[in-house]
């Protein structure tokens, strides 16, 4: 704990010498609150998780969360989170929690980075910040001293790790499964880098920390280039926070631990049954059929694409089988049809077409 206290504290005094304003007395409260603060939310973590404790690599300091029961017969995947700036407190983060743990036990690692100058690197560089080679470092020795299979390590980070996940996808192409990441962004250049590794997107619409074009200009270039397995959300009003909508993302974490290095899949079938229905407030009813799940592919609808007049308009989880579009026009004839994406961003062939005359 000294060792953690007297690093943090330093890193502060660094941070704190800039503001003049900041009298010494309070100064200090705040680096020993901080230190603290470290401190309980590290013996939080280690009290709720019995496998979870914090450890030191070449002057990272990072956690480990293994899964309980590990057995070295089993294979398990991993995953990387990659924290904002100055965010180096051990959170209790939903991969640690019972709900996915029970069904899909794996291993997370969370490093801390405490230079938040050179973060995790971004993809406007060519070479990893030092946090990432070291991270990467304990990531190696990591999977060569547990079970852990190469073919299921992922990455997601918020901010200044979102922008630390394109870096690393991009510096590292064969390294991960998948990753998704929030609020960060990317250098247009390194497109063509990013087009094999199934990719998740999230951003605020009017972020005021990160703007929201980065995120639409490399999710706009993959596609231009011929990505076929990354997708991109954004969320209307909301500002720098999106991790919050983040979490609520029923299919995110069943996502992610589909995605598998060197897996075979097919398309999922189409949808059938499309249906419409002009309702008095000049929206437009559509309802279908799921599409059919067989055992022998993996074709379990993770999202349907709604089009309208050959043009994408919404993109709804694979649960639901209806969707209202309020945004007609007056006077015209819409066709309408959907798609299917299967977990592995694999389409399904349109379904019928369906066209509505809106007065």
């Amino acid at each position: 704990m000294a060792v953690i206290t007297r690093i943090a504290c330093i890193h502060l005094v660094n941070n704190l010498s800039t503001h003049q304003d900041m009298k010494p007395l309070n100064a200090i409260c705040f680096i020993l609150m901080f230190a603290l603060s470290i401190h309980i939310s590290v013996a939080q973590l280690s009290v709720k998780y019995k496998t979870y404790e914090q450890k030191w690599s070449k002057g990272l300091r990072y956690g480990l969360f293994k899964p309980a029961n590990y057995d070295p017969e089993k294979s398990y995947p991993l995953i990387l989170y990659l924290h904002g700036a100055n965010d180096t407190i051990s959170r209790d983060i939903a991969w640690y929690h019972e709900s996915i743990q029970r069904d899909n036990p794996l291993f997370v690692l969370t490093p801390k980075c405490t230079n938040a100058n050179q973060g995790w690197g971004n993809t406007w560089t060519d070479v990893h910040s030092p946090a990432m080679v070291t991270t990467l470092h304990v990531l190696d020795s990591l999977v060569s001293k547990y079970n852990i299979d190469k073919n299921r390590l992922y990455v997601f980070g918020i901010s200044m790790g979102g922008f630390g996940v394109f870096s690393v996808l991009a510096k590292e192409p064969e390294k991960f499964a998948a990753g998704y990441a929030i609020c960060g962004g990317s250098s247009e250049k390194v497109a063509k880098k990013l087009l094999n590794t199934p990719l998740w997107i999230f951003h605020g619409e009017v972020d005021d920390v990160v703007g929201v074009q980065y995120s639409r200009q490399i999710y706009r270039e993959i596609k231009m280039e011929g990505g076929q397995v990354v997708r991109y959300t954004e969320y209307p009003g909301v500002k720098h926070n999106s991790w919050e909508n983040v979490s609520r993302e029923k299919t995110l974490h069943r996502w992610l631990l589909q995605q598998a290095k060197n897996k075979m899949v097919e398309s999922p079938h189409q949808p059938t049954d499309l249906q419409q229905k002009l309702l008095l407030n000049n929206t437009v009813d559509l309802r279908w059929s799921s599409p059919t799940v067989t055992k022998n592919i993996n074709s379990e609808t993770w999202y349907y694409k709604i089009y309208r007049d050959n043009q994408p308009i919404a993109e709804i989880d694979g649960g639901m089988t209806n969707f209202n579009d309020t945004a007609v026009k007056q006077g015209f004839n819409h066709r309408y049809y959907i798609v299917a994406i299967n977990y592995h961003f694999k389409e399904s062939k349109p379904s019928s077409t369906v066209s509505v005359d809106v007065p």
